[in-house]
Order: C-alpha cells, then structure tokens, then sequence
C-alpha cells in the first residue's frame, strides 16, 4: 500500500522525496533514504521534518541546509 501511495499524482516535489526517504529507511535502505532526503532538503533546506530525518540517518545536508542547521544551533546556544 505504502509504494502505490508513493507513486500517487497527488504527492510530489520534496514532500515525495521525503516520503520516499522514510520508506526507504523503515526498509533498511539507507543509502536511497540518505539520498532522497538530500533531493528534498535541495528545495526546502528549512523544512524541520527534513533536517531531523537527515540527522536521524546520518545523511549529508546540502550546503543551504546546512547553514540553516548551523543558524538554528548558534541560536538556540545563544539563548542558554
């Protein structure tokens, strides 16, 4: 049920990427999970749900993702 509900007209752009991601990883895929939360991260580097995924499974953030990952920390240090 899970792969026709990935392939529905209804899902696309990163959301169908990071879909697809959390599959892959519930599957053991990393490597695929690694790389579609990478392709979704590209469009939204600022998505929560995405970035705690990557971090979840030790996925490279792309370098706009990772700036924002870096500001979020900077801040949160700075209000401690």
């Amino acid at each position: 049920r899970l792969d026709r509900l990935a392939a529905h007209p209804a899902l696309g752009g990163p959301d169908l990427a990071y879909f697809q991601a959390q599959l892959s990883r519930r599957r053991g895929d990393l490597a695929t999970a690694r790389r579609l939360v990478g392709d979704a991260l590209d469009r939204l580097p600022a998505h929560r749900d995405y970035l705690a995924l990557a971090k979840e499974i030790d996925a490279p953030l792309p370098d706009r993702a990772r700036e924002v990952a870096r500001s979020r920390i900077e801040r949160l240090m700075g209000d401690s």
